[in-house]
């Protein structure tokens, strides 16, 4: 009954429907994040968050060990690719845990759909997109599922690098191993959850940018009508009460954009460098031992990692030209070339809605900057340069390989 009432309110859109209402249940799997609520609470949330910690000690005694009785090259890059995972997924953790009041905030603001409310395209678009990214992250989660499942039937069952060690020796039987692989997999979900927190907020700004465009073209068309334009007076009734609300929401998308970058920048430094140096330890061990059963897991971890830094940089290009795309709509309207003060009861209003459009446009080439935390601008020529280095790494391993 439970389960029915879930699926009807992830699928069934209101007004005061939660965007991330799927994201919180995954935060709490994955030992992302949980608002205790009491210390009980707060304890058992630390015993839960300590399985993944002993998991992931494991692997630097496992790490320890191996350099220090090094003995297969297969095995050490296993361990060491593992590690360097689990270390990145504790940074993008630290991040995410660091700045979640923010995005908390950023949360609030994304779930106020007070701006075109009533708007009828505006409502469906958010309806439309509430569902389908509700069934996205259920299938993203699924698929991870699925990802568990092959690497505990596979990696896990079959080679000791993966198994619960003690001096490079397999500890417990089948039932231990299995349980130990299915944790070490969940680190892998831990770390897709973290980057759907920040995707979906990107997403979200999207569409609401997207619905200020639309509104603004609305705007043009409606203001520009001849009805409209049939007295000065009726004008600047129309065009300052119509426009003030989308200049409000311009601007407070702006402030939030900027919020934004606080978060996406250090997420994307770890996710630049960790998918390259993921992408050197799978493309050694797939030249060195080439295809089998147990490399598609290798295979899957170099897609999910390029795919997360591809919508990644697609998602900051979305947004980055919030200011050229509003400037680009409002040169579009009929209705500005018409726009002229012969009456001088309005010349103040008229100054004001010239210099606001003068300033948007003369704005429209400055760009939102999201960096690597500083270091690189995330574009998609970035993701362009990445998929090129990754390729001369393979390439150059091939050759060594042979």
């Amino acid at each position: 009954m439970r389960f029915i009432k879930f699926l009807d309110l992830i699928s069934r859109y209101t007004e005061s429907s939660d965007f991330f209402i799927i994201q919180r249940y995954f935060e709490k799997i994955y030992a992302i994040h949980y608002n205790a609520r009491s210390w009980g609470d707060r304890i058992l949330w630390y015993l839960y968050r300590a399985l993944y910690g002993l998991i992931y000690f494991s692997y630097v005694y496992k790490t320890h060990w191996v350099l220090h009785h090094w003995q297969d090259s297969l095995s050490s890059a296993n361990i060491l690719g593992v590690l360097w995972f689990f270390s990145a997924v504790i940074l993008r953790v630290v991040i995410l845990e660091w700045h979640y009041p923010l995005m908390e905030r950023l949360q609030t603001f994304l779930n106020d759909r007070s701006y075109q409310r009533d708007n009828p395209w505006a409502v469906a678009k958010r309806a439309q997109f509430y569902r389908r990214t509700n069934r996205l992250i259920l299938g993203v989660m699924a698929i991870n599922f699925v990802e568990i499942v092959c690497f505990t039937a596979t990696n896990v069952m079959k080679l000791e690098d993966f198994m619960l060690q003690f001096r490079g020796t397999a500890l417990g039987g089948w039932p231990v191993q299995i349980v130990y692989g299915v944790l070490t997999m969940c680190w892998g979900g831990m770390y897709c959850t973290g980057f759907m927190m920040c995707y979906l907020l990107m997403c979200i700004f999207k569409l609401e940018i997207d619905i200020l465009l639309h509104s603004l073209e609305d705007l043009g068309k409606s203001v520009g009508s001849h009805q409209d334009l049939g007295s000065e007076d009726t004008f600047w009734n129309n065009i300052i009460d119509r426009l003030r609300p989308h200049m409000q929401r311009l601007e407070d998308l702006l402030i939030h954009l900027q919020h934004l970058k606080a978060v996406i920048g250090p997420i994307a430094y770890v996710q630049y460098y960790s998918t390259y140096l993921v992408i050197a330890d799978c493309c050694f061990i797939l030249a060195s031992h080439g295809l089998s059963s147990y490399s598609i897991v290798y295979v899957i971890s170099m897609t999910v990692f390029l795919t997360e830094s591809f919508f990644l940089c697609q998602g900051v290009e979305h947004l980055r030209n919030l200011k050229l795309n509003v400037a680009s709509v409002i040169y579009d309207f009929d209705w500005t070339l018409q726009m002229q003060s012969t009456n001088q009861r309005l010349a103040s209003q008229y100054q004001h809605v010239k210099r606001t459009f003068l300033l948007i446009t003369a704005q429209s080439d400055r760009t939102l900057h999201f960096s690597f935390a500083g270091i690189g601008e995330i574009s998609m020529n970035s993701f362009a340069q990445l998929l090129e280095k990754s390729y001369s790494m393979l390439t150059f391993l091939l050759q060594f390989a042979k």
